[in-house]
């Protein structure tokens, strides 16, 4: 009964601590974060070589019934990649690490081992499992790596996906849902339950209108075994646990910074704030010694490596001279390697657009021919490394 009492309690705390009021936080010392500064003025800038030491690619084979539309979760095991592709083709293909076609897993339909929407895709902790969220029907359906189906369980409340913790509880983010099954955690967006989908804690309110519509990129993230959770548009990314939330980064934008948001935001005003300021939008990749960033700004989205060791940020300035570099200029990666690897997915249609720019620079003639050898405008999509330096 203590521990119930402790949690209760730091829940409670925690439905006032997320809020965005101005750079300070209620029930948050914004002093004890650590806090990520970012200065498009006068922040020091590198062109996009400066950040990487190497980089890799896969080709993903293309057969008659493995056609990827558009990648939405890229996903690795000790010696396999998982490909999502929960909004075109619906579908979740296995390859080996040379991009080989191995198999399916699941299908849609309505049957026990099947789903009618790809929500989300998991990995279960210690299991050797992935687990296929499916929004509409409620349910979550297990699989094993192979894809041989397992079982599938109900999830009783409405959410938008979750993610496992490292002791197999989960972390949900249900962002404007407000379904009476979460109780009194009801206007919280995340919300942590045991293995059974008991409620443990609720935390962070969502405090934007009804009639506000943006949303940030994902939320709720997990890299490595820790669960990362940014509620919409403030500017602190939180560390999630199976009690409580902790607050793991201050994002200081210090110039040209959107300006507070109020409780009655409306898509008007934030549709003319987006045209004028720098904002954080989600997009991260918490590495070992790094952490990758996106911030959206009037022009682009430029990106910036932040030093754990050194707790220094390097915004890209935009200039790159290795071709493959320059695909980091247009598309944002999805995923996290092994320690300090960001991986972005580049259509095999854009890679074929950009031939004759690419070739402009001769230096790297015998990598283009090899990315460019047997790649057609329908193949699917060419899987990226980037093997970032932690030097910097």
């Amino acid at each position: 009964m203590k521990t119930q009492f402790v949690i209760v309690i730091l829940s409670v705390t925690l439905l006032y601590s997320c809020k965005k009021t101005g750079r300070q936080f209620l029930g948050i010392d914004a002093s004890r974060m650590e806090e990520i500064i970012i200065d498009p003025k006068d922040g020091i800038m590198l062109p996009i070589d400066s950040f990487i030491d190497k980089s890799e690619y896969i080709k993903l084979e293309t057969t008659d019934d493995n056609l990827i539309g558009e990648i939405s979760q890229i996903l690795f095991t000790d010696s396999l990649l998982i490909v999502v592709d929960a909004k075109k083709a619906q579908t979740i293909n296995v390859f080996d690490m040379q991009g080989n076609y191995k198999y399916k897993i699941g299908q849609r339909g309505g049957g026990p081992a099947e789903f009618i929407t790809i929500t989300n895709v998991s990995l279960v902790p210690n299991k050797n499992q992935i687990a296929v969220l499916d929004g509409p029907q409620h349910r979550v359906i297990h699989y094993t790596y192979k894809g041989e189906y397992i079982n599938s369980e109900r999830i009783p409340f409405m959410l938008y996906y979750y993610e496992y913790l490292k002791s197999g509880y989960k972390a949900f983010n249900t962002s404007n849902m407000r379904d009476p099954a979460y109780g009194k955690y009801r206007d919280n967006v995340l919300i942590v339950t045991d293995e059974e989908n008991q409620i443990i804690y609720g935390a962070c309110n969502d405090f934007y209108s009804q009639k506000f519509s943006f949303t940030m990129n994902r939320p709720l993230r997990i890299f490595g075994n820790e669960v990362y959770l940014s509620p919409n548009f403030t500017d602190v990314i939180f560390l999630v646990s199976d009690t409580l939330v902790t607050a793991k980064y201050h994002i200081n934008i210090r110039e040209h910074a959107m300006p507070p948001l109020s409780d009655h935001i409306t898509n008007e005003r934030f549709g003319e704030y987006i045209q004028k300021y720098f904002h954080f939008n989600g997009d991260f990749i918490e590495l070992d010694k790094l952490t990758f960033m996106n911030i959206s700004a009037p022009q682009g989205n430029p990106f910036l490596v932040y030093v754990h060791q050194t707790k220094r940020s390097y915004l890209n300035s935009g200039n790159v001279y290795h071709p493959f570099y320059a695909f980091l200029n247009t598309f944002i990666p999805k995923a996290r390697y092994k320690e300090n690897v960001i991986v972005t997915d580049v259509p095999a249609y854009h890679i074929i657009a950009s031939k004759e720019n690419l070739y402009h620079e001769t230096t790297y003639k015998k990598e283009l021919d090899d990315l460019y050898k047997d790649l057609t405008e329908d193949a699917n999509p060419v899987l990226f490394f980037y093997h970032l330096r932690e030097d910097l």
